[in-house]
């Protein structure tokens, strides 16, 4: 993993990009349809970036995150 739960706090909303911020002050922009309509903009997200592509069915990608998280 390179990154792993990466702490993100909506900042702003400038067009179609949302602004988030790290705890370290670090901005980070994504673009709403990336994320869908279901953010809640006053609730933290977590970013992971893994240097593997997730494939499979969605057992096997539920099964994968619960070994991550049991770790």
């Amino acid at each position: 993993m390179i990154i792993n739960n990466l702490e993100l706090f909506f900042d702003r909303q400038e067009g179609n990009n949302l602004f988030f911020k790290t705890q370290s002050g670090q901005e980070l922009v994504i673009t709403e349809s990336l994320l869908g309509d279901s953010l809640d903009k006053n609730q933290k997200l977590y970013l992971n970036l893994d240097s593997q592509k997730i494939s499979g069915q969605a057992k096997d990608v539920l099964n994968e995150i619960l070994e991550t998280n049991n770790e």
